[in-house]
């Protein structure tokens, strides 16, 4: 059980970073008082086994609260080609206002390296979200059903080893105080014959649609030359916040190091990835993008510090529009997906109309509207988007 596991996870995480960071962070006074400020990197351990503790704490309190947590699938088990659906029973109480948000990914696992220099890398080869049908039970709890339509080209479960597939089942609710989390590794195979869920709830997919996108990722109005979706610098304010300051914390550790050791081969590989770091944080604070679609074609102005590039394609010139994955980011367990869609032209092109979309759901409304925008007479189906796997 995950929830269980994550318990003593955090604890042992938490114990280990601070216990080996102790006599390290004791010989600070005396490190700084030589003129050795590099030794302040060893403060980032405790940081982090403070992180840890913290997240026992709150992984205690809820499991507490929500105790074990068994989810029943139909069919089992999910079919590629066909359903992955099932239900849970919760003691949490029902009421109308409450909404579980439900996640399936495919994640591709992928381990490099041995011993000390083993490292795993885990990214999304397709995600679904959504939210899962909700109902109150005779016991006073609420039972909560979920069914997806699984594309017939992805991979199937398999077992762990150095490069596999595995399907993650997550589910979501905030609540007053300790918020219901729960993730589930999950069975899906390809059967001979694809297998249906019995249940009788409408595909996350369709059960509720975006109605209007946040207007801090993405605003959409009507212009004078067809629908504008503009695309703010403060986005993923965040994430290029942190990006740009662990970056140039590293660049700046790097360069002590170096003054301190004489050595140029730690402060050139450890700036140099600090660097890097920090010119994609701030590429994420100092860029906008504004895409004007209408049945006449598509207007691309993207500014960067205030330089701007624009492209443009008539409608006739668009082949197809494509949906990519072009970012993600792992916090625990969880995967946060940040799609982009592409138009591709006849003479080869590829022209990116939309970035930053954080999850299915976000992808999903923002798809739609350019579509509708751009082929009014097809209002074609989010069903007919390709797949495409990173």
């Amino acid at each position: 059980m995950r929830a269980k596991t994550l318990i003593w996870v955090s604890l042992l995480f938490g114990v280990a970073f601070i216990g080996i960071s102790l006599p390290g962070v004791l010989a600070v006074p005396d490190e700084i008082a030589k003129g050795n400020y590099a030794v302040l990197l060893v403060l980032l351990f405790p940081l982090v086994g403070i992180g840890a503790l913290v997240l026992f704490v709150y992984s205690l309190i809820a499991w507490r609260k929500f105790g074990r947590t068994e989810i029943i699938l139909d069919p089992v088990p999910g079919s590629i080609g066909g359903d992955f659906g099932g239900y849970v029973d919760l003691g949490i109480r029902w009421h109308p206002d409450l909404e579980m948000n439900v996640t399936l990914d495919c994640q591709h696992l992928r381990t490099t390296g041995s011993r000390k220099n083993r490292s795993t890398k885990t990214s999304v080869t397709w995600q679904r979200q959504g939210i899962a049908a909700v109902s109150p039970t005779p016991a006073g709890g609420l039972r909560c059903e979920f069914r997806f339509d699984i594309p017939d080209k992805l991979p199937q479960s398999a077992s762990a080893s150095r490069d596999y597939h595995r399907w993650l089942l997550q589910l979501e609710c905030d609540l007053p105080g300790v918020d219901f989390k729960r993730s589930f590794v999950v069975p899906v195979f390809r059967t001979p014959v694809p297998q249906r869920s019995s249940l009788n709830v409408a595909y996350v997919k369709d059960s509720a649609p975006l109605k209007q996108a946040p207007d801090n990722i993405v605003r959409i109005h009507e212009s004078g030359q067809g629908l504008e979706f503009y695309y703010p610098w403060y986005r993923h304010l965040w994430m290029g916040t942190i990006t740009t300051v662990v970056g140039s914390a590293f660049v700046i550790a790097g360069y002590g190091v170096g003054k301190q050791s004489g050595d140029i081969v730690f402060p050139i590989a450890f700036g140099g990835m600090g660097g890097v770091c920090a010119l994609i944080g701030l590429y994420v604070l100092g860029n906008t993008l504004t895409t004007t679609v209408s049945s006449q074609g598509i207007r691309i102005e993207h500014t960067i510090f205030g330089v701007r590039f624009q492209r443009k394609a008539a409608r006739e010139e668009i082949s197809k529009l494509e949906r990519r994955i072009g970012s993600q980011m792992q916090t625990g367990y969880s995967m946060r997906v940040y799609y982009a869609i592409d138009a591709h032209t006849r003479d080869g092109r590829r022209i990116t109309v939309a970035d930053s979309l954080e999850g299915s759901r976000l992808a999903d409304f923002v798809e739609a509207k350019i579509r509708d925008a751009l082929w009014p007479e097809k209002k074609q189906s989010n069903d007919s988007l390709e797949l495409v796997m990173d």
